[in-house]
């Protein structure tokens, strides 16, 4: 089921369906090594009269406004309404709860934790001292509790499906402590009360969360509500915008990691999840904050990416976990030849690019001191990675993660990162390394034009294979990356060969039947039942967004705003962007949110200002 809402302070994170239960949960980093409930659900139940329901059989209605998620839910003769926030000053959830209607009521909240990522060894008991349920495991705990005093409990094994069978009558057992693969549920009789969910690193932790925020419920509730207000006010004409900038936000963990999303429904397909910082996702997403003014969120990404992920020789690897070390990869290490390695290059020359505009935003000179040691290694291991004849970067995988060779994408990336690196060291008064990476940036730039351009098919290519200091092969797939050469600056827009590489990828990749545009031919990702006959792929946002910000390059406006419509209307109800849409129905496919969907869609809100986000000539 999608993910229709969220809720994030940076440590603390949870992911709600269409039924309003939460899905994942993240403490006290954002990735997947620190999800608590993997697989999970955490359901809502309603006593009323004698009567038991889950709330997933009634009619509902989901809302966001800024990363505050509501759910309203209708029953013939009462209505439940579920306010949820992550507060700002404690790891914590509150959910403001009101039911209205005549009668006896219970609330119910059945917890299914499966603490850091597993369901093995956990613990859950209902602690009378602090009236909570507690789940915990090592140096992870939850405390489920109320502003009101709860009126049962109970706690079991998941496996034999004991809390749930006993939530059926709505009379909870109490019984009061399980171990192994757990669940729990309590109960509260009251119409109007805050529910808390409270994380800590030990018990200690959850005496002083709760104890604060016991103390003022409503006004913790309503100064957390503020906040957000307060946050996204410059940016609240636009619904799309705000949320975006709130999804983005959200996504900021506290310890620098961005993670590509936080939703586990992709799990099915390969038994990993999106839920691990990859550079080259994590810096458009900074960019995007960045150019609305966000610069203090993406600090300490970029400090983390300099200072803790980079290797010393001076690149990155595919994707990371929120404490630095590698993520799962699939790209072999025999990879790595005289003229390959089995990196993204594209991704450590965002890096440079990103950060260069983090500094115009910024001026954080202070950050700049710091990294620039390795900053100038990054753009060092870029100029040495070239075959110098070609004028053109060695081998590496390209942005989809799917092929070895010199990519379009990749090219345009280190052309861009060689001309911040030059605009970085002009303002640091390194002359020499000014000089030497802009003159590199224009050789890169000279290479592309002689080697990567098919001038039968009238547009760049995808990819090129190198021996030596030979092309020996070329892909000719139209492919949606190859509009980064504008977008990155490697050719101008007006330049006859990019505006026929926009014309040949809008006519090839758009899909008629709904719209959005394909990431390339014959994209078998993702696909689901169905006739693909005439259907290059699945829509995606971030190549749609693409063609738009080529359209703004090339000053067709009209064009880029369509294509911004038709992003706000696959959006879901609450603001959420996907990474793709069914080609038959739109309906979100893969995951949601997808933090770079939101990325594009702030970056080319930003560019139809007429503002520029590259680095000068």
């Amino acid at each position: 089921m999608a993910r229709l809402a969220m809720v994030s302070n940076g440590t603390i994170a949870a992911l709600y369906d269409g039924n309003f239960y939460i899905r994942s949960i993240y403490y006290p980093m954002l990735d997947q090594h620190h999800n608590h409930s993997v697989n999970g659900a955490f359901k809502i139940g309603l006593w009323k009269d004698g009567q038991m329901l889950w709330l997933e059989n009634v009619d509902k209605s989901i809302e966001m406004d800024n990363l505050i998620a509501r759910a309203i839910f209708r029953l013939s003769d009462a209505t439940v309404e579920l306010t949820s926030l992550a507060s700002q000053t404690r790891p914590a959830i509150i959910t403001k709860v009101s039911v209205k209607g005549e009668g006896l009521f219970r609330f119910i909240q059945y917890n299914d934790f499966r603490l850091n990522n597993s369901e093995l060894g956990d613990t859950a008991l209902y602690d009378p001292r602090l009236d909570a349920m507690i789940h915990y495991k090592g140096s992870t705990w939850f405390a489920v509790t109320s502003s009101h005093k709860l009126y049962e409990y109970t706690t079991g094994r998941r496996d034999q499906g004991a809390v749930l069978g006993d939530c059926q009558d709505g009379v909870l057992n109490k019984n009061p402590i399980a171990q192994g693969s757990v669940d729990s549920a309590v109960s509260i009789a009251a119409k109007e009360f805050y529910l808390y969910i409270v994380a800590g690193r030990s018990y200690n932790d959850l005496v002083e969360s709760l104890k604060d925020m016991r103390a003022s419920p409503g006004e913790h509730f309503e100064r957390d509500s503020r906040y957000w207000n307060v946050l996204t006010e410059p940016v609240k004409d636009v619904k799309l915008l705000k949320q975006g900038v709130a999804v983005l936000i959200g996504h900021m963990g506290n310890n620098g990691e961005v993670p590509a999303s936080l939703d586990t429904s992709i799990l099915k397909f390969n038994l990993d999840t999106y839920a691990y910082t990859w550079p080259r996702d994590a810096v458009h997403v900074a960019i995007a904050l960045d150019s609305m003014g966000y610069w203090s969120f993406t600090r300490r990404f970029y400090e983390k990416l300099f200072t803790e992920l980079m290797i010393p020789e001076g690149y990155l690897y595919q994707k990371y976990n929120a404490d630095g070390t590698f993520g799962s990869t699939w790209h072999p290490w025999t990879s790595e030849t005289e003229i390959s390695k089995n990196i993204q290059e594209d991704e450590t020359a965002l890096a440079v690019y990103g950060f260069w505009y983090h500094i115009v935003t910024s001026n954080d000179y202070f950050l700049l001191r710091e990294v620039y040691e390795n900053l100038e290694k990054a753009t060092e291991f870029m100029a040495s990675f070239i075959n110098e004849k070609l004028s053109l970067p060695l081998m590496s995988y390209d942005l989809w993660e799917e092929r070895l060779g010199v990519h379009a994408y990749t090219v345009a990336a280190v052309y861009a990162a060689m001309k911040s690196a030059a605009d970085i060291a002009r303002r640091l008064g390194v002359w020499s390394k000014e000089d030497k990476w802009r003159h590199l940036a224009k050789a890169i730039q000279n290479g592309f034009r002689e080697h990567m351009f098919n001038r039968d098919g009238g547009h760049f290519y995808r990819m090129i294979v190198i021996d030596k200091d030979r092309v020996v092969d070329v892909d000719k797939t139209v492919d949606s990356s190859i509009l980064a050469a504008g977008l990155l600056g490697l050719v101008d827009p007006s330049d006859p060969m990019f505006e026929s590489t926009v014309k040949v990828v809008r006519d090839k990749l758009w899909v008629s039947r709904v719209g959005g545009l394909a990431r390339y031919e014959n994209d078998y990702y993702q696909r689901i039942a169905g006739d693909y006959a005439g259907i290059p792929g699945n829509p995606w946002i971030i190549t749609t967004m693409w063609l738009a910000q080529s359209y703004i390059l090339q000053s067709d406006f009209d064009s880029a705003k369509q294509l911004m419509t038709w992003v706000e209307g696959v959006a879901s109800p609450t603001g959420m962007l996907p990474e793709q849409v069914s080609p038959f129905d739109s309906a979100p496919l893969s995951v949601m949110p997808l933090a770079w969907s939101h990325a594009e869609y702030i970056k080319t809100y930003f560019m139809l200002g007429s503002k520029s986000l590259l680095p000068p000539g």
